[in-house]
């Protein structure tokens, strides 16, 4: 019954307050490093001391998070709960939130700097098919924490004020897309070499966070061929009832939905490629047919695959 009273937040519902980009529906780019700060309250953050804290007085918790979030705390502290879990989030650290886990609570020191990465589903990274991008998507399951060094937040914060900075140019960006694709994916493998180099020992994970790691793995390998979830249950030697229970517990998102959005971001990718038409990859993609293919498509992305080909926006209504 709580998760029919929680509303969403979408990726439009981001503050203004900040300097913030909205590139179409695919991501936002929200931050605050320019902001000034009195000389008492900086000193009091540079000691660790707290100053006081704020909270949004716009959100009524909890709130289901519509989009993935990844948020990069330069100086001051975040805490936040989200699912049942709290977070203190100091800074040179990244707290990374994946899509459908609900906010229950947000506050911050007054003087905290921030840079906000948030992005839908299906976009950006989800259709890239680099190894790096295959790494994000299988760690944001369930919310975590990676702490590290100043010069390091330094070189992410630099490279996404690049992107931020292209993102709000104008038509005179000659190549804006490619430029932003290409940042994109510089960031996508800061991200992942970060999450590579976690130093946490496969014995210390839960037996519920390891099942779902491996389903996400088998997923991102297997869902060219299989889209049911009897298989990705077989293989892991439990049935499709406690997988389903293990996703939903651990991640808050159906596993029938996980699949599903693999299926989509391979189907995009094959799409983008322009070496197949929609018969071959429907084929490839192990579809009885192109029609269910289509449905299949349409159904998880509001538009036709031919649709999506032609590089049109927005849903197709024809």
């Amino acid at each position: 019954m709580e998760r029919n009273n929680e509303n969403t937040l979408h990726l439009d519902m981001v503050p203004r307050k900040a300097r913030t980009i909205y590139v179409k529906d695919e991501f936002v780019i929200s931050e605050n490093l320019g902001i000034r700060i009195p000389e008492t309250m900086s000193a009091l953050l540079e000691k660790g001391e707290p100053t006081w804290t704020l909270r949004p007085n716009w959100l009524i918790f909890p709130y289901r998070i519509g989009f993935n979030a990844i948020l990069f705390v330069a100086s001051g502290t975040v805490d936040c709960v989200l699912n049942m879990d709290s977070f203190h989030v100091r800074g040179s650290s990244v707290l990374f939130i994946p899509s459908a886990v609900p906010l229950r609570d947000l506050s911050w020191q007054a003087g905290t700097r921030y840079v906000l990465f948030a992005y839908n589903d299906g976009r950006l990274f989800s259709s890239m098919t680099s190894r790096s991008a295959k790494i994000l998507k299988a760690a944001m399951i369930s919310p975590f924490v990676i702490s590290i060094n100043k010069d390091r937040m330094d070189r992410y914060l630099q490279l996404l004020k690049v992107l931020l900075h292209v993102a709000e140019g104008g038509p005179e960006y000659y190549f804006k897309d490619d430029i932003i694709n290409g940042s994109a994916e510089m960031i996508c493998g800061g991200l992942a070499k970060m999450i590579v180099e976690r130093e946490v020992p496969r014995g210390r994970i839960p037996r519920e966070m390891a099942i779902m790691q491996d389903f996400v793995r088998l997923v991102q390998l297997d869902c060219r061929e299989h889209r049911d979830l009897d298989y990705y249950a077989r293989d892991l030697c439990i049935t499709p009832k406690y997988l389903s229970r293990i996703v939903s517990k651990v991640s808050g998102r159906k596993a029938l939905k996980i699949i599903q959005e693999n299926v989509i971001s391979e189907a995009e990718a094959l799409l983008k490629d322009g070496k197949y038409n929609v018969q071959q990859i429907s084929d490839l993609l192990h579809f009885p047919n192109p029609s269910y293919f289509g449905r299949y498509f349409r159904k998880a992305s509001g538009r036709t695959p031919r649709s999506y080909m032609m590089g049109q926006s927005g849903e197709d209504r024809g």
